[in-house]
């Protein structure tokens, strides 16, 4: 089989969507230590120009990059996906990289890649060698679930002493760079001493979910085992895991989970295994996320605010809090737990209250409710949350996220008084590491920006998301915004853009009151040298209201049946590349004539080809106003080097100028994601959409077979035009026809059509008649429907005869 042949199976065997066709598919390792150099084997397709390395997080480059030979046949992937090329690379990983998970994307000479992700961890990478391996305390295991084999079970032994800790983190789920899988990544660990008893096992985790987590104090000296398998056996291939295996403590939670900036917190480390520890903890001066690490493998999430603590009273059936903004914290230790704060507030007060829990790993399901003191019911009673409320606005709703079981409400008092903030866990369970924390802030306004496209199971989709800007050319992308939760703020909007390399530049259109959604495009002047970087676009209001805004997009992994992820990683930056030159430029004609109301615009592109370059080029507008409508993709033949494309709008299609761009690209590679396709877009054009030039009204209309009629429309000018326009009548049924089309004139009054019917015409009524009007302006035509008209087509009448006798 060719691979042309091969290519075209795996298209059509994919999805109707199309094939999923990712860059990157897999990495190989997935993981290195901090301070050392390593050199992994990146898997996928079209990468094999790779040029760069962008990470999102700092702590770790890439120092080489080395295209490896093509295979002589592609391998298959899931849902059409294949790899056909490789790339080794080495990345360099520093002293104080910090842990985890590390987002990255390749340059190549024409794209920027899909993302993948690739592992830092404090401890020496030890590689998965036999069934039953002898491994080092404090090393971090590269494994493999050999799903060939029915209840593979990897076991290595580690020696510990009496009194330390033994501390196993198994990262699967989260580590994986797959798009679909079951539940082969779903692993449990069980801890073994030397005769077999088992002293810890785990599979799910409230910090770590689907990855298991677990910890024992070594009873003696000697030999232990670990034992790393599948939940439930189900094949797949490369199912890799890294276990961390350590005599590092474990605690699983913080309490308080978070402080002021700046300040030197003293907090409780719960959940080890030797008991609760007291540390002292120097929070950062930036607000937000914070993770707190010391030996562990992985961190504690905690936050950090503007406002102060208020911890529980420990003996009261309430907490007294003298001011609001506050950070509540508190744990539910046991069944039936309820804790209860009294706050003091005015009616007109806005508060954005939100409760983290689930969100810091604890195992709370946490309920909250707000009530007048002195009141029987609940003004406010919330459970789980949408994923704005949690400040994840670019994500699906196809996304599982722990974050959506906490709760987060815009309060706004109806009375001034004393309020109670309560809160338990829905289940009416308790946990001695059950800590939560309720955040009780002012609301502010905010609209932020994500990139996004809806395509099936929200795979990330570089052909409507990426930005890879061609030297000397353009590119444009759809830039969505979103009001975060209680925000008021209903003005138009500029965005602005930083951390753009020198000789690029953005162009953006206002934002309108209400919009949200516009094309950016991105322009690189000639001699700007190929690169990446992270860039960041915000709102601003333009009135000068002071406005919050930031930047995210996020990119699902792990999926299971019906599109659900259950790993997804969220980037507060927007990768950006500037690519070598396209082989083509495409330029569309600034049309001189609006686009009207019910009407059609024909758009003439122009293709301007390099020497040598004879490919077909696809062509398509990526965004369009609210009420107009693009023609689907066309293409441009190889060879050829004009087209056009229509635009129509619909009656509701409202007025003004909007600034649009045209997108292009070759015919290879994947039509559906983009991936090993050269892009490039048109400059801005402006498109006015204006109302129509007239509106036409009729009467119902009847017309016998054999026979002729009329048919009339009343003419409403909505605004002069020149000349004579053309009309044509449309919807009429077989057998019926217009004899001669009519001229309109500016000012004319009525509009008629001379019909005839002939004796085969169809009879009934028909309910569509409509009329096609057509002005030529400027040389251009500018076509519009208007009207609804009735035609009832008769039988014939039958001929009698008298014969006198």
């Amino acid at each position: 089989m060719s691979k042309i042949t091969h290519l075209f199976l795996l298209c059509t065997s994919a999805a109707l969507a199309g094939p999923m066709v990712h860059h990157i598919e897999y990495v190989t390792p997935r993981a290195g230590q901090r301070g050392t150099t390593v050199e992994v084997t990146i898997e996928g397709s079209f990468i094999k120009e790779a040029k760069e390395a962008l990470f999102y997080r700092p702590g770790i480059r890439c120092v080489e990059l080395k295209s490896l030979p093509s295979l002589p046949e592609p391998r298959s992937t899931i849902h059409g996906g294949f790899i056909e090329g490789s790339v080794t690379a080495k990345f360099q990983i520093h002293a104080e990289c910090p842990l985890g998970l590390h987002p990255f994307k390749l340059r190549t000479a024409t794209e920027l890649t899909t993302l993948s992700t690739f592992a830092v961890t404090r401890f020496p990478i030890v590689k998965e060698a036999q069934e039953d391996q002898t491994v080092p305390m404090n090393s971090a295991v590269l494994g493999r679930m050999d799903t060939n084999q029915v209840g593979d079970v990897d076991v290595y032994r580690v020696t510990g002493r009496k009194g330390e800790h033994l501390s196993v983190e198994v990262d699967s789920v989260w580590l994986t760079e797959k798009f679909y899988a079951g539940s082969e990544f779903d692993l449990t660990a069980r801890i073994l001493d030397a005769s077999g008893k088992e002293l810890a096992r785990n599979d799910d985790s409230a910090l770590h979910l689907q990855d298991p987590v677990l910890s024992t104090v070594l009873p003696a000296d000697g030999e232990y085992r670990v034992e790393v398998k599948q939940r439930v056996f189900n094949s797949g291939g490369n199912c890799y895991y890294l276990a961390h295996i350590g005599s590092n403590h474990r605690p699983l939670a913080v309490y308080p989970a978070g402080g002021m900036k700046g300040e030197k917190l003293t907090a409780t480390l719960l959940g080890d295994a030797a008991g609760d520890e007291v540390v002292q903890i120097t929070l950062p001066s930036q607000t937000g996320d914070f993770h707190f690490n010391d030996t562990m493998p992985s961190p504690l999430l905690m936050r950090v605010s503007e406002f102060p603590n208020v911890l529980e009273a420990q003996d009261a059936d309430e907490t007294a809090v003298r001011a609001l903004p506050a950070a509540l914290n508190g744990k539910i230790e046991a069944a039936g737990d309820a804790d209860s704060f009294r706050v003091k507030t005015k009616a007109g007060d806005r508060w954005r209250v939100r409760v983290f829990a689930r969100s810091l790993g604890t195992p709370l399901d946490p309920r909250l409710t707000i009530r007048k003191a002195d009141a029987e019911t609940d003004d406010i009673t919330a459970d789980d949350s949408a994923l704005t409320d949690r400040d994840l606005w670019a994500m699906s709703r196809q996304i599982q996220r722990k974050e959506l079981m906490d709760p987060s409400v815009i309060w706004e008092p109806k009375t001034d008084g004393d309020y109670l903030i309560n809160i338990t866990d829905m289940r009416g369970l308790g946990d001695p590491t059950s800590v939560y924390r309720i955040e009780v802030e002012s609301v502010r306004d905010e609209i932020n920006t994500f990139i996004q496209a809806r395509v099936i199971d929200m795979v990330e989709c570089p052909r409507l998301t990426s930005i890879a800007v061609p030297q000397g050319g353009r590119w444009t992308v759809n830039v969505n915004l979103i009001d975060a939760p209680g925000s008021r703020y209903k003005g138009e909007l500029d965005l602005v853009v930083q951390g753009l390399p020198k000789g690029v530049r953005m162009l953006a259109p206002r934002v309108l009151a209400g919009q949200r959604q516009v094309p950016v495009q991105f322009i690189a002047e000639a001699g700007t040298k190929p690169q990446t970087a992270l860039i960041s676009i915000n709102c601003k209001a333009t009135d000068g209201t002071p406005l919050l805004s930031r930047p995210q997009q996020s990119f699902p992994f792990l999926g299971h049946s019906g599109g659900h992820a259950w790993h997804s990683f969220v980037v507060d930056d927007y990768a950006f590349a500037v690519t070598e030159p396209t082989p083509y430029q495409i330029d569309v004609e600034q049309p001189t004539i609006p686009l009207s109301q019910s009407g059609e615009l024909t758009l003439p592109v122009k293709i301007t080809r390099e020497p040598g370059f004879d490919e077909a080029i696809e062509h398509q507008f990526d965004w369009v106003p609210p009420g107009v409508e693009g023609e689907p993709t066309l293409t441009i033949p190889a060879g050829q080097n004009e087209g056009t494309l229509r635009l129509s709008a619909s009656p509701s299609a409202t007025p003004g100028t909007y600034r649009l761009a045209m997108t292009a690209s070759t015919t290879g590679g994947s039509y559906y994601l983009g991936a090993g396709r050269i892009r490039a877009s048109s400059a801005f054009i402006d498109i006015t959409i204006a109302q129509p030039y007239i509106a036409l009204k009729s009467n119902p209309t009847a017309v016998r077979r054999g026979e002729k009629a009329q048919v009339l429309w009343d003419v409403e000018h909505k605004k002069p035009f020149e000349g004579e326009a053309e009309a044509t009548l449309l919807g009429l049924p077989k057998g019926v026809s217009v004899i001669a089309n009519p001229k309109l004139k500016s000012g004319d009054k009525q509009l008629i059509f001379d019909i005839t019917a002939t004796n085969e015409a169809l009879l009934g009524q028909y309910k569509e008649l409509s009329c096609e009007i057509t002005v030529t302006e400027h040389g251009q035509q500018i076509r519009q429907r208007t009207g609804k008209g009735i035609l009832r087509v008769d039988p014939a009448l039958v001929q009698t005869s008298n014969t006198s006798r």
